[in-house]
């Protein structure tokens, strides 16, 4: 069954602020918050700034830890698995303070355990390798970065975001196809989607440039949300990336842009820009 494919966008400079307001605007009372234990999953994939459109900005993680805390969610976590050394990241780009802050445990995927999980349809890959820790939540939370991707994905939103949460040495099959995230998405997905476009990245995942956006892409559907992030950064219908497509006929949610309810201060035609691609 899929998700509620209404999305909030809004513009803004202040990420804490932007992050509450965007799930407070979500329908988010069928997932009973005040009874789950939840994860937040940024995207940190190298040891670089916000800044510098290629990791998510701790200050939509901490407006997300705000809006959970109020709706009485005890059992917070952070957990990333990206190329890099996660717990120096997480020092290193702030989000170490904020979880001490908060109360919020800090997982490094990289340094943990993997429980091998088999997909019940596999199209690609029939079996995963997840974190875990992982596996000990009821609601995730994926928070990627606005960016482009240099390979076949075109781009990096919600969906590929989730290949942070397999473990250390376990994800080159899927990184190298992109149809390879839709059978994880049938093991784990997340709940709820808040894409940091506050500084976008352009022209490679890592190695791009920054692009100043002012904006917050959110909502249950993670299909819809990423296919709204590819349309902002000016991919067309046609040139929605094959695992959003594909995810969006196995079921998983909604690609196509006419059956997507936009809600927020500013409109998808309004925040489009075309991004450089890799």
């Amino acid at each position: 069954m899929m998700s509620d494919p209404a999305i909030v966008m809004l513009r803004g400079k202040d990420g804490k602020e932007l992050a509450y307001k965007a799930l407070s605007m979500i329908n988010v009372g069928g997932l009973a918050l005040t009874k789950e234990r939840v994860l937040i999953k940024p995207n940190i994939t190298a040891m670089r700034p916000a800044s510098t459109g290629i990791t998510t900005d701790p200050t939509i993680v901490e407006g997300i830890i705000r809006f959970l805390k109020d709706q009485e969610v005890n059992e917070i976590a952070i957990g990333e698995g990206g190329g890099c050394d996660i717990t120096e990241a997480y020092k290193e780009l702030g989000f170490t303070d904020i979880a001490s802050r908060y109360n919020v445990q800090l997982i490094d995927v990289n340094r943990e355990e993997g429980v091998l999980l088999g997909v019940p349809q596999p199209s690609f890959l029939r079996h995963f390798w997840i974190a875990k820790p992982i596996l000990g939540y009821d609601c995730l939370i994926s928070v990627p970065k606005l960016k482009t991707h240099a390979g076949e994905w075109k781009v990096t939103l919600s969906m590929k975001n989730m290949m942070g949460i397999l473990v250390a040495g376990k994800r080159w099959e899927i990184h190298r196809e992109d149809r390879g995230i839709v059978d994880l998405l049938q093991v784990i997905k997340p709940n709820l989607t808040v894409i940091d476009g506050l500084v976008a990245g352009e022209g490679h995942e890592i190695y791009g440039k920054p692009v100043k956006m002012d904006l917050v892409i959110a909502g249950r559907d993670f299909v819809a949300t990423d296919a709204v992030g590819a349309t902002v950064m000016g991919f067309s219908p046609e040139e929605i990336p094959r695992h959003i497509r594909l995810a969006s006929e196995l079921g998983l949610g909604i690609c196509d842009l006419s059956k997507i309810q936009s809600i927020g201060d500013v409109s998808i035609s309004e925040a489009k820009r075309k991004f450089k691609r890799a």
